[in-house]
């Protein structure tokens, strides 16, 4: 039997779908960088009326996923926001994360686009990115960051400087 996915369904749309299929549904694919995170930013902000990054805009596929046993896929891993360029440079925008990037990459010897590849790999859900590049240098710098090991510190001192609040 063979498996197969979907790009961007939420929980219900993939309970939907399930029930139309004789394969396992193993794989969901959804955009997700440090600066564009709805998926992760929801929860961490539960609960907290007021703060736009608390309305959960996908119900709860986090956390569907992981009970699931299904991988998130992360796409446009280096886009700002929904097509919107990338934050890697970006110093007009994103300079603090910027600065951070080149800070963690210095200490960890990768590149900025080797930080940003480690910080999705290093949340528990065991995300995989989906790089959608044809340039050999951006593959091997995003390769060079899947194995390190962000500390939480580190983890969340991108994901605020990015923008995001952190209780």
């Amino acid at each position: 039997m063979r498996n197969f996915g979907v790009s961007n369904h939420t929980p219900g749309q993939i309970e939907l779908l399930k029930r139309s299929l004789n394969q396992p549904l193993v794989v969901n694919q959804v955009q997700l960088s440090i600066t564009h995170s709805p998926l992760f930013a929801a929860g961490i902000a539960a609960n907290m009326a007021g703060l736009d990054q608390s309305i959960d805009r996908d119900n709860g596929l986090l956390d569907y996923s992981r009970l699931n046993d299904m991988t998130l896929q992360a796409w446009s891993p280096f886009q700002k926001a929904f097509f919107d360029g990338v934050f890697l440079g970006d110093r007009e925008n994103f300079a603090e994360l910027n600065d951070v990037l080149d800070e963690l990459a210095a200490a960890y010897g990768v590149t900025p686009t080797g930080i940003a590849v480690a910080w999705i790999t290093r949340h528990p859900a065991n995300i995989q990115v989906v790089l959608g590049t044809t340039t050999p240098s951006r593959v091997v710098e995003s390769a060079a960051g899947s194995e390190i090991p962000l500390t939480r510190e580190e983890w969340y001192r991108l994901f605020t400087a990015a923008g995001h609040t952190v209780p």
